[in-house]
């Protein structure tokens, strides 16, 4: 279900778009159009939720997965058939990609409690949202890494 309020053709312009770039860099074995779909999907999800003041609970959770569809399909490009894969290897990977979602969840939901905490709540929870904000820079840059 859409929540776009006036913009909900809009959003689902925007989500379309982006799924079918993602479809379409799965097709070719294109890897650079997996930033490019998840910014689009990202994008109409920040549109959907123009015009709310709240901070968004479950926005924590879009992240995350929108995290994991990036991985999937970088993993999907990458596989090649010819090429026989080690069980261990596709195991460690699961591994390292659960730890991987389950650390950006973490760091998420951190940092959606520091916005939804007043600005007046004091140092600690300053140092909390300066801690999230290097962890959420550490997730991001091994992501590039990858």
């Amino acid at each position: 279900m859409l929540h776009g309020g006036r913009f909900t053709p809009l959003v689902a312009a925007i989500a379309i778009a982006g799924t079918a770039v993602l479809l379409i860099g799965l097709l070719l074995r294109r890897p650079f159009t997996i930033p490019w779909s998840i910014l689009l999907v990202a994008a109409a999800y920040l549109v959907g939720r123009e015009g709310s003041a709240v901070v968004d609970g479950l926005a924590a959770v879009v992240g995350a997965l929108l995290l994991l569809s990036a991985e999937l399909a970088s993993w999907s490009i990458e596989h090649d058939t010819r090429i026989q894969t080690e069980p261990s290897l596709a195991v460690r990977r699961l591994a390292i990609i659960g730890l991987l979602i389950a650390g950006a969840l973490l760091v998420d939901f951190i940092l959606l409690g520091t916005a939804a905490v007043s600005a007046g709540a004091g140092v600690l929870v300053a140092a909390v949202g300066v801690a999230a904000a290097v962890a959420a820079v550490a997730v991001v840059l091994r992501m590039v890494r990858a």
